[in-house]
């Protein structure tokens, strides 16, 4: 044996396969290889994309470690996921072959997310690396975790941060009118129950941040105080549901190991992502 890979091995990219699972990273991979193949000859280009397309059989042929069943399998939870489109541009119409291209931007988006909910997961022992593997899709595992473990968690970290901050002056009746104001704009009646303890312990979090630090830390960037605490002012309602819906989207994908800081994350981020999506509706729709 002269060498260990053969004419055409297969790639897995090991954060691709914690994110998004081992199956559906060896897939997507490959996928991508044939649209790569794709692009430089200049073919197969619909719709502003360039695109590959076999038969399930076919598939097969490139994963004859599984079985058509598995192949069949990790396709459909590709395009559940939506990180694989799919069309049919044959010639005639009875060919049903199936056209395939990569969401490359909905790709781009859950690296980045999981970055920013799992930034020590380039440092993690490789035990806990293999053991991280997708969320499953049924909300109520989701939920119970958030609720039993990240709000105990969250729960000492205020109690801490209070007791600590009350002897060296802190202002608790400042705290509490903020969290109260916040609380009361945010509305989080309307939310799942489930959730709704999470929220309250993210938004305690952020009006915490905007008293004892004088630059807060959000997604890897650094905010000063005064813009703070004009900012989660904002949040509302909206805001909030804003940022749960990202939080659900983004944990039947990959594991977050802080619940309670990711959510807070979302929740000061939608503070303008909202308004960027609102205004990229009306645009879509010519009303701007």
């Amino acid at each position: 044996m002269g060498k260990l890979f053969g004419d055409k091995p297969l790639v897995i990219d090991k954060d691709l396969a914690k994110i998004i699972g081992l199956n559906e990273a060896i897939v997507i991979q490959q996928i991508h290889y044939w649209i790569e193949i794709n692009k430089a000859k200049n073919i197969n280009f619909n719709e502003d994309k360039h695109w590959t397309y076999n038969t399930m059989a076919a598939w097969r042929e490139e994963f004859p470690f599984w079985s058509i069943e598995t192949v069949k399998r990790t396709f459909k939870k590709l395009r559940e996921k939506n990180l694989l489109l799919t069309g049919n541009f044959n010639k005639l119409k009875i060919d049903r072959t199936i056209w395939y291209t990569i969401n490359y931007d909905e790709l781009e988006e859950i690296m980045e997310v999981s970055k920013e909910a799992n930034p020590q997961a380039q440092n993690e022992p490789m035990e806990d690396a293999k053991m991280v593997q997708a969320l499953p899709e049924i909300s109520t595992e989701i939920n119970n975790n958030i609720n039993k473990q990240s709000i105990s968690q969250s729960n000492t970290i205020v109690t801490s941060k209070d007791d600590r901050k009350t002897d060296d002056g802190f202002n608790l009746n400042e705290f509490n009118d903020k969290y109260k104001k916040i609380l009361k704009n945010a509305y989080i009646d309307h939310i799942d129950d489930s959730y709704k303890d999470a929220v309250r312990q993210a938004i305690r979090l952020l009006v915490l941040d905007g008293i004892n630090k004088d630059k807060i830390s959000i997604g890897g960037n650094f905010i000063p105080r005064s813009l703070f605490k004009k900012d989660i002012e904002k949040i509302d309602q909206f805001t909030v549901e804003h940022a749960v819906g990202k939080f659900k989207k983004i944990s039947r994908i990959t594991k977050i190991k802080n619940t309670i800081m990711y959510l807070k994350t979302c929740i000061y981020n939608a503070i303008y992502e909202r308004k960027i999506d609102v205004e990229s509706k009306l645009r879509y729709e010519g009303l701007i």
